[in-house]
Formats: C-alpha cells, structure tokens, sequence
C-alpha cells in the first residue's frame, strides 16, 4: 500500500505540472493567497485531504507501521441561525499496530476524530492579518480492535489561531483537547488529552513553499500518562488548474524530540500528503 499511494501521488504531481505548463499562467497573487489558505487551519477552504505516514524507525519496536489519513475540511456559509461561518473536519485513518517488540503488524480502522470551529470576523483578518476560530472538539471510539482506539467517547474544545501580516510568511497553531465521558468497556481507562499542532509556513514562490506543521504534540494530562514533542520539516508545491479546482502535495519528515513515559512511539516517520481544493465550494 505504502508504495502504491506513493507512485501514485508522484504521477499525480507530473501530470499536475504538465497541465499547468500547458495552460495560461495563473495570477502570482492568486496562487500565493491559495497557497496561503491550502496550509492554514482557519482559512475558509473546501479540501479532500489524503496523507500517508511511514515510520521507518519506531522505539520498542522492529516493526514499521504505516498510517493512511483521510481529512475532507467542508466550509459552511453563515445562515440565520448561525451568523459566523464554520469549517467542519472529521478525520478518519486506518492504522498499523505493531505486536510487542517483533515485525509483526495488525492494520485496523482507529477511532474518529471531529471538531467544528467558528471562526471569528474580529479582528479584520484583511487589515490585521489575525484570523482565529474556536469550536467543539469530539473523539469516537469507532476503532475496530481493542488496540487500535482508547475505546472512549471524548469531547472537549477545538480552537485555532494564525498570523498572515507578514508577506509569504504564516505562523499559528491548532489545538485539541478531549476528556473522556462514556466507555466501549468498564476496564477502559480514562483519557484527558491535549494536542497541539505548530505551524509555520514561509512561500517561495510559484507555489512552491517549505513548511513546519505536521507534527503534533500530544500531552496526556493524567499522572504518568506520556507526553510526545515531535518537530518536522518540508516542502510542498500547490497547483492551480482554475477558479473551482487545484491540487497541493507536500512531503515531510517528522523526528521525536521528546518523549516520557511512552517506550513504544514513532522515532522518525516519513509524511506524504495529496490535498484536492475546491475554493468555490460552499454549503
């Protein structure tokens, strides 16, 4: 699977620049600002987001376990009852389980994740270049093995934040936190976990931009539950094919820069991501 999506996704990025190279130059400024929203968690933008994560190396292990993500992120306009506009994304991924310390490997659907973030008119993010949301944040335990998923129910608040006031840079971060309420089973421990996921984007132009914001630090807030401070680094490129359609790849690495009380998590992944964008959708 692991190489299959990653062929397909380089075949698809040479077909993508043979068909730019054929049409009429898009706007710089256009491209830049769709370039700009492809990486912010805030930017009312309709997406299909496909990411595959491989690590190679992981503590406790010799297996190499491999993540598929699958991330739709779907605008919805203001209406009556609701005046500010809203940005829903589930997230589902179907995971591999290494078995103790060996090779072996179990792939399994992991639990859901969703949150609904309202993102505010204040401050004007056109004269400020400030633009924040906050919002409910749930996890479903929809994990097929024991495993795979905490086996919890979980909600909690969603909130996220970014900075575009200086040119082709974009600083901000997003943040999760979810606290267990209901059980799959009564031996089930409870979670209280927060997440947080840096971000920090610098353009070079074309479309083309190198990136800081796939890693996401996890700290679990119960006594002795483990903490995970990742970082990561890469590069990707957006392709703009019309008004309605264009295509953003990016490949990064991620390396474990701290970890406590968790002998068995990714030392060093590999992230490869495709998103399809439709900046014209709405509902």
């Amino acid at each position: 699977m692991r190489v299959s999506i990653f062929s397909l996704g380089l075949l698809v990025a040479g077909l993508c620049s043979q068909v730019v190279a054929q049409s009429p130059a898009n706007p710089a400024e256009s491209l830049e600002t769709l370039t700009t929203n492809a990486n912010d968690p805030t930017a009312i933008l309709a997406q299909l987001e496909i990411e595959e994560d491989y690590t190679p190396d992981e503590y406790g292990t010799q297996a190499a376990p491999n993540t598929i993500q699958i991330q739709p992120v779907i605008p919805i306009e203001p209406y009556s009852l609701m005046p500010l506009q809203q940005l829903v994304r589930p997230t589902f991924k179907v995971v591999t389980i290494p078995y103790g310390s060996g090779p072996s490997t179990n792939t399994q659907f992991d639990d859901t994740q969703f949150f609904d973030l309202f993102i505010s008119r204040w401050p004007v993010p056109r004269t400020t270049g400030l633009r924040w949301g906050i919002g409910p944040y749930f996890v479903f335990p929809t994990a097929t093995t024991r495993a795979a998923g905490k086996g919890a129910w979980q909600i909690g608040p969603a909130g996220a934040a970014t900075y575009r006031g200086i040119p082709g840079l974009l600083l901000g971060g997003l943040l999760q936190q979810g606290t267990s309420f209901a059980y799959t089973a009564p031996d089930r421990k409870p979670v209280n976990q927060l997440t947080f996921q840096p971000l920090f984007v610098y353009q070079l132009g074309q479309g083309w931009y190198v990136r800081s914001r796939d890693a996401t630090w996890t700290f679990n807030l119960r006594h002795n539950t483990s903490t995970e401070i990742p970082l990561s680094g890469g590069f990707g490129k957006v392709w703009k094919f019309s008004e309605d359609y264009a295509l953003d790849a990016s490949l990064a690495g991620e390396w474990m820069l701290y970890r406590q009380f968790d002998p068995q998590t990714e030392q060093f992944t590999l992230k490869f991501q495709v998103t399809m964008l439709f900046p014209r959708f709405e509902l």
